[in-house]
């Protein structure tokens, strides 16, 4: 039996080289840019989730300021958080790192968020109602994001 190959570049993998398994084959880390998701829930079973399904997304605690601040592709935050709630995280965020604003997709358990109704139109991000099927989860990544691609494609 051969060794596997790399699905991006066809490579061969080195020993010990790092690697993300995935469904369809392995990936060298090197040749590989998922998309960088930051999951603000106080959810850890939906941080765990998001990560699956995303592949690279990145689940760290609620506390933004403790947070790095790598360029992310998307945010996805929960609304109703016991800390910091969504309207909270968006003025922290639009104050201290502008840029990621238009990033931010919001996230909520409750069918009718009438509390956060005016907040969410004003601010004009997108919703996803919990439970989400993946494809609303796909839908919002290849709107806000693109598709994924290799390191190489982009070059």
């Amino acid at each position: 039996m051969s060794d596997p190959l790399c699905q991006i570049c066809g490579q061969a993998f080195a020993d010990r080289e790092p690697r993300y398994r995935r469904p369809n084959g392995d990936v060298h880390v090197r040749c590989f840019q998922g998309p960088r998701v930051l999951v603000v829930d106080d959810d850890s079973l939906l941080r765990d989730l998001v990560a699956h399904l995303v592949g690279c997304a990145r689940a760290p605690p609620v506390r933004w300021r403790r947070c790095p601040y790598p360029r992310y592709d998307l945010i996805l935050c929960d609304l109703r958080m016991p800390v910091m709630d969504g309207p909270a995280f968006h003025r922290q965020v639009r104050d201290d790192h502008p840029e990621f604003v238009e990033r931010i997709v919001f996230l909520t358990a409750h069918a009718k968020i009438d509390e956060y109704a005016a907040f969410v139109r004003d601010v004009g991000a997108p919703l996803l109602t919990k439970p989400f099927p993946r494809a609303d989860l796909d839908a919002i990544l290849g709107r806000m994001i693109g598709p994924t691609r290799s390191r190489r494609e982009a070059k």
